[in-house]
């Protein structure tokens, strides 16, 4: 795991001094080492966390025939399998690692070789014969890669937007349209990136960049691997079908544990993580430590901590867990802010980067669970994809703030309660689904900051990205719901708060759950085998059954548990209102004055509890105020007079 910057320039050489700044920036993304090379136009950096072959495989690494050169960051999980290949056509590699494999491929084949990989990465690689640069990322996107193109015959690319703004040809305006998409979903979309001037190379595509221009193209489509798997599988018996599925998560945690450092487990107490954990042990020699870490919070009554010591001591592992109050979120928010590039978008986030920092301290890669609620159907809102037409009628004719109120009298929870509501009273499929994951609506932003220009033309643009990812045809209605999660929920929130929160602290996490073969198999299973009853994941619950015990098997989905809105009323209330107050920030630039201090009071009084939609606005603003607008007051590099 690590981190990879550079640019080429077909009009000027590329400053020493400036791919050793734009390695800086990705200093804690790779700790363990670092490099440059320039090759007439082309400047690659690279810093490394060494997991595998840990002293010989430095980079940027260049093949012995001079040919290609890459700057890689991520792991090749079926490398030995690849080598071998390679070893029988007559190419030997001179490493014993996975970044010479994937070069040599790479070489070889062009965007060709990238079908071939089950891996996560993303990586640049330099033709030096060709002149030309290719950039490729990953087919769920758990790696980050983020490129600008400023001019003709310039094109700079890193694994975090940092590492491009040392470069003086980057403009740092903010995109209108992705800080809205933020602000709703606590996530950009697609291939917008927060500054105008750069986008995101989307999961499963690459990018071919030479003095003829730029050539962008997919060498992966979930839609169509699905049906691929569903042809391959749809004749297996019920019990047939579990029993593969198992063998293919099983097979997945294998591939994960490959590594020359000690690898652990995060451990929330949840299904997934616990089956993984599971999978650990029966793949390891009964003897053999695994380290899992846990987190909870200070003020949570419900916090899973001891379903993670129930799991930790069935399977026998050495555990550690951790509690974290709100000192550590306003001890660490702008810290975290920067590292992300962007808002903290789930208070969880935070929790994270302390387990990984608590975990860092004996282990160097961990596996956790991300992915799984997608891929199996695991979120609560899943058992609502078929809900009838009347039904959502008669929620637009009550109206949803008065559905949730209902929904609370009779003791559901009324947060998720009007979150549903909200869903369920949109007119068109994709607003139902995209709403899901929003804390607040359209008219909730507007009213509140009427300044950011919340026009229809506004909407559809948002909109227009998650519109083009929902299959077409030929698929169910949790088919479809599922699908539009993989392709934006799951990388814009999910993978790039589990790449960022984790690499901050110099750990690697690796995602058994999102092995290619095996999101193919979950998207493709029959309804009936993901969920029953109103509640998902039932195959992995199949999976589980003789390996967990009874009480973890049958839990619900419960995620983390963060006491916002009792800390909004205390620890942590003059923060949210000296922030959302400040005459510099977003709200203060763009919003209604009046709007706002009602939904302060009126939370601060416990008349409602707005603690998700003030959390959206406070996180926005910590990352607005203290890291994006002193960006924007830095001076440039003392190098970017020359260029």
């Amino acid at each position: 795991m690590c981190g990879i910057a550079g640019y080429v320039d077909f009009n000027a050489v590329p400053s020493l001094d400036m791919l050793k700044a734009m390695a800086r920036s990705l200093g804690r993304r790779g700790p363990d080492d670092s490099g440059t090379l320039i090759d007439g136009p082309c400047g690659l950096a690279h810093t490394r966390l060494s997991i595998i072959d840990l002293v010989g495989s430095p980079q940027p690494m260049t093949l012995r025939e001079g040919s290609h050169t890459i700057v890689f960051n991520g792991e090749i999980y079926n490398y030995a399998d690849l080598r071998e290949e390679l070893r029988a056509s007559g190419e030997m590699c001179a490493t014993r690692g996975d970044t010479e494999v994937l070069l040599r491929w790479v070489a070889r084949k062009w965007e060709s070789a990238l079908p071939k990989l089950d891996a996560m990465f993303a990586f640049a690689v330099w033709d030096h014969r060709g002149r030309r640069l290719l950039l490729a990322r990953d087919a769920v996107g758990e790696k980050p890669l983020f490129y600008a193109n400023p001019r003709v015959g310039l094109l700079i690319f890193g694994s975090e937007c940092k590492a491009l703004l040392e470069h003086p040809a980057i403009d740092r305006e903010l995109d209108p349209d992705s800080l809205r998409q933020a602000l709703r979903f606590r996530a950009v979309y697609g291939s917008r990136s927060l500054y105008r001037s750069m986008r995101q190379l989307a999961p499963g595509s690459f990018l071919e960049f030479s003095a003829g221009g730029l050539r962008v193209g997919h060498f992966h489509d979930w839609e169509i691997q699905r049906r691929l798997a569903q042809s391959r599988y749809s004749g297996l018996p019920p019990d047939e079908t579990v029993k593969k599925g198992r063998e293919l998560f099983f097979q997945s945690v294998r591939e994960r544990l490959v590594a020359d450092v000690p690898v652990g487990a995060f451990l929330s107490g949840g299904l997934d993580s616990s089956m993984i954990v599971a999978a650990m042990r029966k793949t390891r020699a009964p003897k053999d430590e695994i380290r899992t870490f846990s987190v909870g919070f200070i003020g949570d009554p419900d916090n899973e901590l001891p379903y993670a010591q129930l799991v930790a001591e069935a399977i026998d592992t050495v555990h550690t867990p951790i509690a974290v109050g709100p000192e550590k979120f306003a001890a660490r928010w702008a810290e975290l802010s920067a590292c992300r590039d962007g808002p903290v978008s789930e208070a969880s986030d935070i929790a994270i980067a302390e387990m990984s920092r608590l975990a860092r301290q004996s282990v160097k890669v961990v596996l956790s669970g991300e992915g799984a609620d997608e891929v199996f159907a695991g979120y609560p809102k899943y058992a609502f994809a078929k809900v009838p037409p009347i039904l959502r009628r008669i929620v637009r004719l009550i109206g949803a703030s008065r559905v949730a109120g209902l929904a609370g009298l009779v003791g559901m929870d009324r947060s998720r309660a009007n979150i549903a509501a909200a869903a369920l009273a949109e007119r068109r499929e994709v607003d139902r689904l995209i709403q899901w994951f929003s804390y607040m609506s359209r008219s909730e932003l507007q009213a509140v900051l009427p300044g950011l220009a919340w026009t229809d033309a506004d909407w559809a643009e948002t909109s227009s990205v998650q519109d083009a990812a929902l299959p077409k045809a030929g698929s169910s209605a949790l088919v479809r719901m599922q699908t539009l999660d993989c392709l934006t929920w799951l990388p814009g929130n999910l993978l790039e708060r589990g790449d960022r929160m984790t690499m901050a602290e110099g750990l690697e996490m690796r995602l058994p759950y999102l092995d290619k073969e095996l999101v193919s198999f979950g998207l493709a299973l029959p309804d009936s085998m993901k969920v029953r009853g109103g509640v998902g994941k039932w195959i992995l619950r199949q999976w589980a059954a003789d390996l967990l015990p009874a009480k973890i098997v049958q839990r619900k989905k419960w995620g983390f548990r963060v006491p916002l809105a009792e800390w909004f009323r205390g620890p942590l209330r003059e923060m949210l209102s000296d922030y959302l107050t400040a005459r510099r920030g977003l709200c203060g630039t763009y919003g209604d004055e009046g709007a706002l201090k009602r939904r302060l009071a009126n939370h601060q009084s416990g008349a409602v509890d707005a603690s998700r939609f003030l959390w959206t606005l406070l996180t926005c603003e910590v990352w607005y105020q203290d890291v994006y607008l002193r960006r924007l007051e830095e001076k440039r590099p003392a190098i970017a007079a020359s260029h």
